[in-house]
């Protein structure tokens, strides 16, 4: 499998954004020339997180000089250090992506290098020679990170949502669905092997999806290729991945309750995100991998028949929806692949404005406490000298409503 798809260009900015982006210039293939195919530019503010973030050869570091403390999750520190830097970002940019037929912009939506920078970013891409061929890779954060991060992520969604229909697709990875996934597995795991393994998990499935354009002899009439995946990166809106894998041996092409069931799950939950209505799609596709012996024994017209019905059911107004199918002998599972383009936001951003909502302290509440701490006095002891009688003192004396001076006077 040496053939590639599209050569991909990642343009990461903040911890999160350059992690991903990062791991994404990391994949490795088995070939003598392109080992590595893909190309980063890795941003940021902060120098002592751009030293974690491991060295690549394809990656290219580039500190926003003047800022090295961080944005402190400031939007406005981080979208004035990208334009400090835009003259020479552009040069990088037109330097590094010259030749990538498509750019991913990646950023960890929540904390100020990145979701400063992206509105900025996306317009120097988009009056640079790049229209049309990039997109978003914005991560969510989880409703525990806080109410700064959470509202940061909202300012930056709103601007998002409104410029929708001028950008390319935008891949949405909800670090909350993924964290939850990855807990229960691996409940006894740390946070860096959690951010690690999600940052490797994105960079391979969109290798995956990659190289089924190019790589695998088509079974059936259908192919999804090059041509094609890029046609769902350039449609605007939001684009939702799916994947499952199972054993060959497993799988029945006769009955339906040993592959349909498990490929739903995968498209109505997602992979990196889900709660999407996928009734908006404007393009979906289905592909399906196995052994050449596996593919012609499961890949039959009844299978396909329940595969395009179910393909029809979620996505009946799409423009396209083959279900393309692959035998090939470097796979021994099979591999079922989907993509929906042109969605709008799923239900995870409404959750996150309701989790900010949640950590507004309510006025009341803060000024009652105010005013009981201002209201009460402190007594000197002048009333009571003698220690051992206070101790000793039988009589309680009941708090007067009427007097205001009292902080407990309601209870």
């Amino acid at each position: 499998m040496g053939d590639l798809g599209l050569k991909y260009g990642f343009w990461g900015f903040g911890l999160g954004g350059t992690s991903i982006a990062n791991a994404c210039a990391n994949i490795r293939m088995n070939v003598k020339n392109n080992m590595q195919p893909y190309t980063a530019l890795l941003v940021n503010t902060n120098e002592v997180d751009m030293n974690k973030i491991p060295h690549c050869s394809t990656a290219t570091k580039y500190i926003l000089r003047g800022f090295e403390k961080g944005a402190a999750r400031d939007i406005q520190v981080g979208e004035e250090a990208f334009l400090t830097h835009k003259e020479d970002l552009i040069s990088k940019v037109q330097q590094l992506f010259s030749d990538r037929d498509f750019i991913f912009l990646v950023v960890g939506l929540g904390g100020g290098t990145g979701t400063g920078a992206v509105i900025e970013a996306a317009r120097v891409l988009h009056a640079n020679g790049f229209k049309g061929r990039f997109g978003l890779v914005l991560t969510l954060p989880r409703d525990q990170e806080g109410k700064v991060v959470l509202d940061n992520a909202i300012r930056r969604l709103q601007l998002i949502a409104k410029a929708m229909k001028g950008l390319g697709s935008i891949l949405l990875v909800d670090n909350q669905q993924l964290f939850e996934d990855y807990l229960q597995k691996n409940s006894k795991g740390n946070v860096e092997d959690f951010l690690k393994s999600t940052n490797e998990y994105i960079a391979e499935l969109l290798h995956d999806i990659n190289m089924v354009t190019s790589n695998y002899n088509p079974t059936g009439p259908y192919h999804f290729d090059i041509s094609e995946w890029l046609k769902m990166l350039q449609t605007s809106g939001i684009i939702m991945i799916g994947k499952t894998v199972l054993y060959e041996s497993d799988v029945d092409a006769e009955n339906q309750g040993t592959y349909l069931a498990l490929m739903k799950q995968s498209i109505e939950r997602g992979v990196l995100s889900g709660g999407y209505k996928l009734e908006n799609a404007d393009r979906c596709a289905l592909s399906l991998l196995a052994s050449p012996a596996g593919a012609k024994r499961m890949f039959t017209l009844g299978m396909i028949n329940t595969l395009e019905k179910q393909m029809m059911e979620y996505a009946p107004y799409a423009n396209e929806r083959p279900v393309a199918t692959y035998g090939d002998k470097a796979i021994n599972q099979l591999h079922i692949y989907s993509v929906f383009a042109g969605l709008s936001l799923p239900k995870r951003v409404l959750d996150i404005v309701e989790s900010s909502k949640k950590l507004v302290r309510t006025v009341e509440a803060t000024d009652e406490a105010l005013t009981m701490l201002q209201s009460y006095n402190i007594s000197d002891g002048s009333e009571v000298d003698d220690l051992e009688a206070l101790l000793n003192s039988n009589e309680r004396t009941e708090p007067d409503p009427k007097n205001s001076d009292d902080p407990f006077s309601n209870l």
